[in-house]
């Protein structure tokens, strides 16, 4: 049998980590927790008329929930993965707005982690074009130990011109935690 050095076996891992609970052992200390949630809005007409090219929402896309109670949280990333379907009556330069909140359960008010802007350019009316979105959310400071819900919303829609839009979006709206090893 020809081992591959690449892939130790068990007994030969010398830098590796004995694990407190199984008795395993890990030739890398760090271990992770990954939530995951679907979620999805509209459709929605959005009408645009003189004087109200922006409309303001307040709009869940998607949360999810992630427990770091007890674990020494070493890096933690929220990701949001969808698409955005556009349909137009007219041309559409169209820019939404996202934020994402946290929600601890230390019964804190929701915290404001960051917000990204989305621009959206379609020439052609009357025609579905579908955007991918891609939101990484890394943070940084951790001060919210335990059980946090993140929640991605819709804040808000402009447009340069005057019609009726219509909206969707889903996707999933992820927590990857990196857990020191103990």
């Amino acid at each position: 049998m020809e081992l591959n050095s690449k892939y130790p076996l068990h007994e030969e891992v010398s830098n590796s980590k004995q694990h407190q609970d199984c008795g395993c052992q890990s030739a890398f200390g760090n271990k992770v927790i990954f939530e995951n949630s679907y979620g999805n809005f509209g459709p929605l007409d959005i009408t645009f008329a003189a004087g109200e090219l922006l409309q303001t929402f307040n709009q869940p896309i998607s949360s999810v929930t992630i427990d770091t109670t007890c674990v020494d949280v070493k890096n933690l990333i929220i990701d949001f993965t969808g698409i955005l379907n556009v349909t137009t009556t007219v041309a559409a330069t169209s820019t939404l707005t996202f934020t994402l909140y946290r929600i601890c359960k230390d019964r804190r008010p929701r915290q404001t982690i960051s917000s990204v802007n989305f621009f959206v350019a379609d020439t052609t009316g009357d025609v579905t074009i579908s955007h991918t979105l891609a939101f990484k959310f890394p943070i940084r400071e951790d001060n919210c130990n335990g059980c946090c819900t993140y929640v991605l919303d819709l804040i808000s829609v402009s447009n340069a011109d005057f019609g009726t839009i219509n909206y969707s979006i889903n996707g999933n709206l992820s927590a990857l935690a990196i857990v020191a090893a103990g």
